[in-house]
């Protein structure tokens, strides 16, 4: 992923304030949304109608 831990831990605790995540364990977290995950890998995958390119930066 090559992310510095501040910055990944920045979106994990919006997703945990969102209630789209939770803890399961250290350094653990589990999807609170009914096909979460799936849409996640839908919408990253360009062979997919659904991909929207996340950009970094700029």
């Amino acid at each position: 992923m090559k992310k510095s831990r501040s910055y990944v831990s920045q979106y994990r605790r919006r997703a945990l304030a969102r209630h789209l995540i939770v803890a399961t364990g250290y350094g653990k977290v589990a999807y609170t949304l009914p096909q979460f995950k799936e849409f996640i890998l839908a919408t990253q995958d360009p062979d997919t109608i659904y991909y929207q390119p996340v950009e970094i930066g700029g």
